[in-house]
Parts: C-alpha cells; structure tokens; sequence
C-alpha cells in the first residue's frame, strides 16, 4: 500500500460544501478535495443567494472581509403572488439575522477555493473517475489523478450522492421537479432589486436581479410536462410565458430571449441512518446529503451548515460524533420538509392541477 498517498482526510467535490469543510479541517488535518471539473464552470450555477444567518459560517472560514469587498449585494424585499392572486411584500430587513445577499455566484466559488489553498487544502481537479474501497480503517481511492488513503472519507458530489450511491446507499428521490432557467441579460439602467415569485397552475416562477448585471429567471415544473421540452427548447416562448404574468412582466420588458437550461430541482435525501452502512469514516455532506428544492432558498446556506457540522464531528473524533451529526441532519431534514409541504399547500386555487395535487 506504499503507492497510496497518505490524507488524513479525502473530500470528493469541491462545491462550497466540500471546500468549506476542507478549510475548516486545516491545518490540524491532511485533507485532498477531488473535484471531476478541470475549472469552474464558464456558466455558474443557479442558486445565488444566503440568508444573513450565514455571516457566522462566512466568519468561521474567516471569509467575511472578503465577502464583503466581493461586491455581492444586499437583499432588498421580496414579493410573492402565491396564496392567492394578490402580491405580497415582505422586506428582508425583518430577518432578525439580516437580510442576507444575492450573490455573484461565480466570484463566491472562487473564493472558496482560494481560501482553501491559502490555508494548505491539496485540490486536485480534472478527476473524472473515483474508484473506492475499505480496508483495515483506511479508505482507498484509486483516481485519474492518483492513488490516495484516508481513514475518513466524505461525499461532497452535490445531488447525485456519487459516492453514498457506489456504496450501496439509496435516495429518496422521486420527486420529477424541473428547473428552467435562463441568465438575461439586463439594461444598465434598470433599479428593480426585488425577489419576485410566482405560482401558476403548472409550477411556479422566480426571477431576481443578479450583481454582475444578469438577471435569473426560473421556472419550476414537472419534468413529464409536455410543455416543459418545449420551453426548453425554445427560450422566446419560455420568456413569452413568463410575461403572461403582471409581477414578472413588469420586470422583463426590456429583456431578449437567452439560452434556457434544465436541471433536477427536487428534493433528493439521503437518509442519515445510512452513513454506517457504508463504512467506518465516511459522511455526507451538503447536496450529497440532503438535496432542498429551491423554494425553501436553503441550499447553499446548508452546504456551508452541514460542513461546519461535519468539521466538528471530525474533529471530535468521527466514530464517536457520528451519532450527534446524524441526530442534527435528520433534525434538520424534519423541519424541511414540513416547512416545504406547508409552503406547496399554499395556492388552493390550483389544487387540482396535476403539479400541485403531486405535493399535496
């Protein structure tokens, strides 16, 4: 085994989940961060904004300063037409933990990985395939990069829980949640600063206004709508679509058309219970974890938490801490889901279409 280089811990995925608990892990531990990307992707991911509850994760990575030079912006007030027809405003200054960001998404994972190399993270990128094993306390890696060996292992691959699914572990994942969405480009002179969201009778909708002078829009609809293909192949109908809508109108005048892209948006869970089941030392983390439908606008806040979690659990000596980070995830996972079940009984008019009745 003395071609295995030795970690102390190996994190697969560097997402901010993964580069997060790197960071926190050094320098007491040894710790690689595999990540299948040659370099951050040319489009950034949808998912751009932290609630101000963040700011003590940010503080802990030692990111706040820089955070804040980033240029990423405040978030101003929301407004819904979702229980029923009328819109409903809500400021963010009345979260007591602050009214949180919207964030250039790009620059912020950027930052991640610099603080994880300025603190001694080994990031190895372009892995584009991980083959492991438990032997005697050590987990072996044998990669396109390398062969590497660690007693603690951590799946940090986002929703597709690459790992947990290599090791036997099942998902629950049977929810056919779509996101459409699509970056447009936005005049200079536009002042909008709202979060607008919109529920119609085949999903719902949201558009925000993005730091970099984009702004999102997003549609959330069952896969197995025949609508959904036409709408993602054809982005004039798509924005056509959302203009049927006063509250997103109104923003979106002035806009063209822009590619539409697709990703799984619903909740995908791996159930905590699992984690022994797949060997001494290994941990879920983040998406791998517990995948949020965007309408509870938490996943990024928990990659950061669950990595915190992770860290502690960790450093406190994984086989005995494992049964607290367990109980905290799954708490965690509880209150999800009751809020999300809550939030989709909300617009009764629509109760009888076919993506309302499916989250009912």
């Amino acid at each position: 085994m003395a071609n295995y280089r030795p970690f102390d811990v190996v994190i697969v995925g560097a997402g901010p989940a993964g580069l997060a608990l790197g960071t926190l892990l050094r320098p007491e531990q040894r710790v690689l961060v595999l990540e299948r990307r040659a370099s951050l992707a040319r489009t950034p991911p949808i998912g751009e904004s932290l609630p101000g509850a963040a700011a003590v994760l940010l503080q802990r990575l030692n990111l706040m300063a820089a955070f804040r030079d980033a240029g990423h912006r405040e978030r101003g007030a929301a407004v819904s037409v979702w229980d029923d027809d009328k819109p409903v405003w809500r400021d963010a200054i009345q979260d007591p933990a602050g009214p949180g960001w919207y964030l250039d998404r790009r620059e912020f994972e950027q930052m991640l990985r610099l603080r994880a190399q300025d603190v001694g993270v080994t990031l190895g990128e372009g892995c584009k395939q991980v083959d492991i094993r438990h032997r005697q306390g050590q987990w072996y890696l044998d990669t396109t990069l390398g062969s590497f060996r660690a007693p603690v292992m951590i799946d940090a691959t986002g929703r597709s829980g690459y790992l947990g699914r290599q090791l036997g572990l099942r998902r629950d994942a049977d929810d056919p949640l779509l996101c459409l969405y699509s970056f447009l480009d936005q005049a200079a002179e536009s002042q909008d600063a709202t979060m607008r969201i919109q529920a119609d009778a085949r999903g719902w909708w949201y558009t925000v206004p993005l730091p970099q002078g984009q702004r999102v829009l997003a549609y959330h609809m069952d896969v197995d709508d025949p609508l959904c293909r036409q709408l993602l192949r054809h982005p004039d109908a798509f924005l056509a679509r959302a203009r049927e809508h006063a509250l997103l109108a109104e923003v979106l005048e002035r806009v063209a058309p822009a590619r539409v892209r697709g990703r799984p948006a619903g909740t995908s869970l791996l159930e905590v219970g699992q984690l022994p089941k797949a060997g001494p030392g290994f941990l879920a983390i983040g998406d791998a974890l517990l995948a949020f439908d965007p309408l509870a606008s938490q996943g990024l806040f928990h990659s950061l938490a669950s990595a915190t979690s992770a860290a502690k659990a960790i450093e406190s000596g994984l086989h005995q801490s494992l049964g607290a980070y367990q109980q905290e995830m799954q708490a965690v996972s509880q209150r999800y889901l009751f809020h999300l079940k809550a939030s989709y009984q909300g617009p009764r008019r629509f109760s009888q279409e076919a993506f309302w009745q499916r989250r009912q």
